[in-house]
């Protein structure tokens, strides 16, 4: 799969996220995926990354997607994390 691919997969489940995708390997089937949402506010860290995964299920089930990285955070997470030298 290519990063723009899972970008836009991503961002469709998730209107008004800021995503950010990486090939870890260069075989286009290990991703980390950084996202930036609103909707993440009082939900638990798994629940964030359930929210990430399931529109992304079908290709990694179907194995184009080998390996995922999920990270994930609400804008104020974000800035933190930013901000840390």
């Amino acid at each position: 799969m290519e990063i723009e691919e899972v970008k836009q997969i991503v961002e469709k489940a998730m209107p008004g996220a800021q995503v950010k995708v990486k090939d870890l390997t260069g075989t286009r089937d290990h991703f980390q995926v950084e996202v930036v949402s609103e909707a993440f506010r009082g939900k638990m860290l798994i629940q964030q990354h359930l929210m990430v995964q399931e529109p992304l299920k079908e290709y990694v089930n179907d194995e184009r997607i080998h390996a995922l990285s999920i990270r994930t955070y609400t804008p104020e997470e974000w800035q933190r994390q930013v901000a840390q030298p």
